[in-house]
């Protein structure tokens, strides 16, 4: 995974200010320091080139279209984020082997800590002394998860079984590209709907997903867990429509245990942001007290409390 960032400051190039462009730097920045990821910055390359040319729409159109009101790059940008890209990873590949080279270590030393901060985004509530806690329970989960693919004398383990009781996600890579993609993998357990609907083409928009498009709209759906099933993950829409304002869904997760003693958890997923464009984002949600095992299950409730429009693109019910 590589942080690309190649904002030159439109669709907008009269209003934005240099301090909205380097914003968006730092948070760039910020995304990939969190999780240990590369970061690529084309913008950081050829500023200094467009802002001195801002007056030669021939310039600016190669890159932009449209004297710079165009949101989606032109060719121009796509082939200088391929080449930045690229460039890089040369960069990395050599880097590394040199440090093989010329070290008497058998490969590139990693910090392990790294690996525990992939637990969701970097804007968390949690205090700067707690946060190592969760840090390293989520680490203890991994290994576990790891130990137990190399335990091939475990006799509960299958090698290479899925992390995920349940998953989908909307891409052109995977098998659902279309609604009816969405409609028939939804429908494997879904137990009541009213107001929500697989809608959407692979390509053009709208974007194949699952979509709400009345107020009060709900559904409910039954996973039953084939393994010990720990987290459920939402992907759903942030956009900056007037369809989307002030759009919330509420989520309540329970679990049904054998032993009887169940719980519930609720949670909510707001649908809109003021940033022009719209993305797709992740919410990671611990269901209570360690989540279900293996022949349990897990119902979820959901309703369109606020607004009346709202877009999933993804689910997933896993162990980690």
């Amino acid at each position: 995974v590589v942080m690309a960032e190649e904002f030159y400051g439109y669709p907008d190039w009269k209003k934005v200010t240099i301090n909205n462009i380097n914003k968006m730097s730092g948070m760039i920045y910020k995304v990939a320091r969190w999780f240990g990821l590369m970061a690529v910055s084309q913008a950081n390359v050829i500023n200094h080139n467009v802002l001195a040319n801002m007056d030669k729409p021939e310039f600016i159109n190669n890159i932009t279209a449209d004297n710079g009101q165009e949101l989606h790059p032109q060719m121009g940008a796509h082939i200088g984020m391929a080449w930045t890209v690229f460039y890089n990873f040369l960069v990395s590949f050599t880097d590394t082997c040199d440090i093989k080279r010329s070290s008497s270590l058998s490969g590139v030393h990693i910090n392990n800590a790294i690996n525990a901060k992939r637990i969701g985004s970097y804007t968390k509530d949690s205090k700067a002394t707690s946060i190592s806690t969760e840090w390293q329970d989520h680490q203890k989960q991994t290994r576990d998860v790891c130990s137990t693919y190399n335990d091939k004398n475990a006799a509960d383990v299958t090698i290479h079984e899925p992390p995920c009781t349940y998953s989908f996600m909307v891409n052109r890579m995977t098998s659902i590209s279309k609604a009816t993609d969405v409609d028939r993998k939804i429908k494997e357990i879904l137990v009541s709907v009213s107001g929500w609907q697989a809608e959407g083409y692979p390509i053009r928009q709208p974007r194949a997903g699952w979509y709400a498009k009345v107020e009060d709209a709900s559904f409910s759906l039954k996973v039953e867990a084939t393994m010990d099933t720990k987290f459920v993950t939402i992907l759903s829409m942030k956009s900056y429509g007037d369809n989307f304002k002030g759009t919330k869904l509420a989520i309540e997760f329970r679990t049904l245990r054998a032993s009887g003693e169940n719980d519930r958890a609720m949670h909510e997923i707001t649908g809109y942001h003021t940033t022009k464009t719209s993305i797709h984002v992740p919410h990671k949600f611990e269901l209570p007290n360690g989540g279900v095992k293996k022949g349990e299950s897990v119902l979820v409730d959901a309703r369109l409390v606020s607004g009346s429009y709202f877009k999933i693109a993804g689910l997933a019910f896993c162990r980690y």
